[in-house]
Order: structure tokens, then sequence, then C-alpha cells
């Protein structure tokens, strides 16, 4: 236990030093830019006094290291700095849009790991049946399509030949639980066709490896029922290697589906990406950098902790 111990203080130490240096790069984005980069921001033909205001705002006028202790110190205070093309603060971005695309990312992402191991431990105990070679191909098709095509021609079929669901816009669930469903419903199926089809294909792979192996035979043998057998014993080893498949999604969860919310017009993180791309916003692209990267230094963090709840050999190991 004491190794074990170890492993996650050198795990956490890690992180923290992960996030230092994702830190220093994403502060350094303003400064990697050809040209000026204050004269990106406002434009070339912009007045020299705007200009030299903007810099001395954002203190670029001062020796590097001084300009990242105090960008450190701001986003320490939560003060990520102004947008400047939208003119408002990047925090109150951050907290308007991040709600969005957690609203979306999360069910999707929740429905994925669900369906998938179902889907997937169905497909690996009826191995060469009539619907496990139907589910491996509906879920190999599922993987292959682009989600784009696959998004406008729901929005054809649902929204405007059926018109059953609105197709455009995001309501949030704490407003109106109902229209949430509606608006939400579409853009949840579409971000959960590639982590379900990922999920479900590894889990049926897996199954298959674990159930052929002599600790599966041996309780077979001591007359345990098929059922404890799959999902007490199999299914735990199962799930090692689905907890790195789905700790990858992070990022998806947190920095939003890109083609869902520009397909379905939904005001999440991936379109203000977008936006902050298209119109040389930097500091808004520093600030999502950063807090898409925390959060999946920490979602490798407690994959390496989960790893160790999982598999028993880890906590006795130390990792190793």
């Amino acid at each position: 236990m004491n190794s074990y111990v170890k492993y996650i203080g050198k795990r956490i130490l890690l992180s923290v030093l992960t996030i230092f240096a994702i830190s220093i790069f994403a502060f350094l984005i303003v400064h990697l830019m050809p040209g000026d980069p204050v004269r990106t921001m406002l434009g070339y033909e912009s007045d020299q006094a705007a200009v030299d205001a903007l810099r001395e705002e954002l203190n670029l006028n001062k020796p590097l290291p001084v300009q990242y202790f105090l960008w450190i110190k701001g986003i320490f205070q939560g003060n990520f700095g102004r947008s400047v093309m939208l003119g408002t603060d990047i925090s109150g971005l951050i907290k308007e849009k991040l709600p969005v695309s957690l609203w979306l990312t999360v069910p999707s992402i929740t429905i994925s790991v669900i369906l998938g191991i179902i889907i997937g431990i169905v497909c690996a105990t009826h191995r060469g049946s009539a619907i496990d070679q139907t589910l491996t191909v509906i879920m190999t098709t599922m993987n292959g399509i682009p989600i784009f095509w696959i998004g406008i021609l729901f929005i054809y079929l649902f929204g405007v030949k059926l018109r059953w669901l609105p197709f455009v816009g995001f309501v949030s669930p704490t407003e109106n639980f109902g229209e949430y469903v509606r608006h939400a419903l579409l853009p949840i199926i579409i971000c959960s066709f590639r982590p379900l089809s990922s999920i479900a294909r590894q889990v049926r792979t897996n199954m298959l490896d674990v159930i052929n192996q002599d600790y599966i035979r041996t309780a077979k043998a001591y007359g345990i029922s098929i059922r404890k057998i799959r999902y007490k014993y199999a299914l735990k080893n199962v799930l090692i290697p689905i907890i790195t498949l789905i700790a990858l999604q992070v990022r998806s969860i947190v920095g939003g589906s890109l083609l869902a919310e520009q397909v379905f017009s939904v005001p999440g993180v991936s379109r203000l990406i977008t936006q902050s791309v298209l119109n040389n916003d930097f500091l808004v692209i520093q600030a999502l950098v950063l807090v898409i990267s925390f959060f999946v230094v920490f979602a490798n963090l407690f994959l390496d902790i989960a790893y160790g709840i999982v598999d028993p050999r880890i906590r006795i190991n130390g990792g190793k």
C-alpha cells in the first residue's frame, strides 16, 4: 500500500509539472504569433495610441518573466483578462460557455459508456451470431460516418421533414428541462456516435480475450454461474482499458464537440474557440487552452488512481 501511495504522489507531482509546462506554452501563444500581436488583435490600421494603451493593459511592455508572473497571478485570482474582440471578461465567457458544452457532452459520454459496455458484452457472449454481426457492422459504420454528414441528415429528417425536434440553439435544463431535452437530443446523439462505437468494440475485444483465460475456465469448473463469472470476474478486467478510453474523451467533454456545436448552432466552448481563432482573440485562446488542459491532466490523474482501485496489482506493485 505504501508503494501505491508513493506512486500516486509521483503522479500528482507529474501532473503539477505538466500543468506548469502547459501554462508556459499557453502564455507564449501571444508571443509566438508572427508580427505585432497587439496590431493583429486590433487591426494594422489601428491608431498608435490605442495600440500603446492595449499593450500597457496586457503588460506586453514588461519583460517576459514579469508578464508570465502577472498572468498567473491573475488566473489564481480568477481573472483571465478581457476579450479584446468581444469586450467582455474572459472568466465570464468561460462560465457562460462551459456549462453549455458540459450539458451536451456529459450525457453523450454517459450514454456511450453504458450502451457501449452492454453492446460489447452482448457481442462477445454471442460471438458469431446474427446479433453479434449486426451490432458489429452498426458500430463500425457509426465510427466511420462523418459527424457533420449524419448531423445534417438528422436535421433534415427530424427537424425539417418530421418537425419533431428543433435543430438550432440551446436551452439550459435549469431554465426549462423539457425544452433542453428537445434542443439537446440531436447534438447528444451526434456526440455519442464515436465514443459509443469505440467503447463497444473495445469491450467486445477485451471480453473475448478475458473469457478464454484460465481463471475463467477454473471458475466454470467450480460450478459458478455464468452470469456471476461474466459480471463479477470478467467484466472487472475488461473495464481496465475502458477507463483509459473514457479518460481520453475528457478533452471532448470539456471542449465540446466542434462539429456538433457548429451544425446545431450551440453556443458552447468549441464554437467560442473557433470564433476566437478567426478573430485573432489570443487572450481567449490562452485561457481556453489552459482550462481544457487542466481538466485533461486532472482526468489522467484520476485515471491513475482508478487503475489502483480496479486492479489490485497496481496497489501492490505501486503502478509498476
